[in-house]
């Protein structure tokens, strides 16, 4: 199996309930350009498996599920629901006891099926963890038994792929993404993709660089790592960027079944911080009229190496 990139996005999220908490680490983690018939090993890529603190005076017992359903609110635009959970498995399993103030610990493991229609996807993942029974905690003087939960939100996509095109998505971009080095990004190179719009009735779309949210609770921070079958990824982060990135027009219109090609130019400035930094990665949001549910996306992966 070749080398294939993973970039990485780790955001620290926590559930609190009246007093009581349940908490998943990491709770929005992205697996990216993952082969298809290639079985994805968590622990084995990122060095950390699903982690489970229990912060709480008593030993509980926690299931964990998975969710197919995407958040109401991504980090990223462009993902869809994840499309079968049969592909997905814990281990050891999907129930586990974590002792007071101790962390449990799950691996996840999936497989998509090797098949040229999963290419160029972007998907999201929900990771769900719940007490198995009730915790005692006090609001207002009065205490309560309740059953806290939490999910986690694990962004998952596929190689792309520039000849094949993945008709189940209502805005396919083909291909998904694009790859290039430091110096390639700095000396400015043109890269096209092309828009098919698969709905039954025709679309205006937008097409504009995403700018990654500011969160006052928490960074963003991102890595690009290169990773081959026999190596651990070892996490290091960069805060994320906009980017530098250029369009000769920004609206296109297309009926049912009709297709366009399009071009942005990446220009990166040529000094010290882009030059050092491990990687750089860059959002291209291509908007139909009705916003983001049916958006699809160009993603363009800079790296030193």
């Amino acid at each position: 199996m070749k080398s294939f990139i993973i970039p990485a996005i780790l955001v620290l999220c926590l559930s609190f309930v009246f007093g009581a908490s349940i908490e998943i680490l990491p709770a929005l983690v992205s697996f990216d350009f993952i082969p298809t018939g290639y079985t994805f090993n968590m622990e084995a890529k990122t060095g950390t498996p699903i982690l489970i603190p229990n912060n709480n005076d008593s030993k509980l017992q926690f299931s964990i599920s998975f969710s197919a359903k995407k958040a109401p609110k991504s980090l990223l635009p462009g993902y869809t629901n994840f499309p079968d959970l049969s592909w997905c498995h814990l281990e050891p399993d999907t129930a586990i006891w974590v002792a007071a103030h101790d962390t449990g610990r799950v691996n996840l493991f999936f497989r998509i099926p090797d098949d040229p229609k999963y290419l160029n996807q972007y998907w999201e993942l929900g990771v769900v963890v719940a007490g198995k029974q009730g915790i005692e905690a006090k609001s207002g003087g009065v205490s309560m038994g309740i059953i806290p939960s939490v999910m986690g939100s694990y962004l998952i996509s596929t190689l792309p792929k520039a000849d094949s095109q993945p008709v189940d998505r209502l805005t396919a971009i083909v291909p998904s993404a694009a790859f290039l080095k430091t110096d390639e990004a700095i000396k400015g190179k043109d890269l096209t993709f092309t828009i098919y719009n698969n709905d039954t009735v025709p679309h205006d779309y937008t097409i504009k660089p995403y700018k990654f949210p500011h969160f006052k609770w928490y960074d963003i921070r991102l890595s690009i790592q290169f990773l081959d079958d026999h190596k651990e990824g070892k996490l290091s982060y960069l805060k994320t960027s906009h980017g530098f990135l250029f369009f000769k027009k920004n609206t296109v219109h297309l009926e049912p079944g009709q297709s366009a090609q399009w071009t942005v130019s990446v220009k990166l400035p040529n000094n010290k911080e882009i030059k050092e930094a491990s990687g750089w990665d860059f959002v291209v949001q291509i908007l139909p009229e009705d916003g983001k549910e049916n958006s699809g996306i160009f993603r363009i992966s800079i790296g030193k190496e």
